[in-house]
């Protein structure tokens, strides 16, 4: 950056002392040889200050920036997080809800009485039948690009429940027994459940 803000610096001095295009750029090609700027940054620059624009620094730019103000290009930090720290982008995992602390404590007691019933009764599964009642939504679901984040190794894969962008609803109720799926209730939106 030093060296391409002292290349600038020449060419502000050649349009000052009035030398043409081709004479500054053979005067910096001489004095730089391989290190000069690009002939299309040269001719930009010298446009710019020809115009009147005494301006040093690049003006700023719409986009993602090369580098981080620190002056760390990415690639060095893709670099750091991956090699050094041993961090990769994963994917969050989708699980049906996320549950407070009083709502999984209930699941655990419900699950050790059902668990105290079966060692109890040997044939007491094949005596249960049992449903599940949802609502089943239209949704735009978050690509996985949209929800990776930086994690390190040894941490687990983030989760979050899914979320849904209601257009048409409808419950469906599965019946299953210990042989499994007894049969499916389909009901939309608006009828009674009976």
């Amino acid at each position: 950056m030093q060296e391409t803000m002292e290349q600038r610096y020449a060419i502000k001095l050649c349009v000052k002392f009035l030398k043409s295009k081709q004479k500054a750029y053979g005067m910096l090609k001489e004095v730089y040889g391989d290190e000069l700027i690009s002939k299309g940054s040269f001719y930009r620059w010298f446009k710019r200050f020809s115009e009147g624009n005494e301006e040093d620094e690049d003006e700023p730019r719409s986009g993602a920036p090369n580098s981080i103000p620190v002056g760390i290009s990415i690639g060095t930090v893709d670099t750091v997080l991956t090699e050094d720290m041993r961090l990769h982008k994963v994917c969050t995992k989708f699980v049906p809800k996320s549950l407070s602390d009083d709502q999984r404590q209930f699941r655990m007691e419900c699950c050790t009485g059902i668990l105290d019933m079966i060692s109890a009764d040997s044939g007491f599964l094949n005596k249960v039948v049992t449903f599940n009642k949802n609502w089943v939504f239209t949704y735009d679901p978050e690509s996985k690009h949209q929800s990776a984040q930086w994690k390190h190794t040894s941490s687990s894969r983030p989760k979050r429940a899914k979320k849904s962008r209601s257009q048409e609803k409808a419950i469906v109720i599965p019946f299953f027994d210990s042989k499994g799926l007894i049969q499916i209730k389909w009901i939309p939106e608006g009828s009674k459940c009976q």
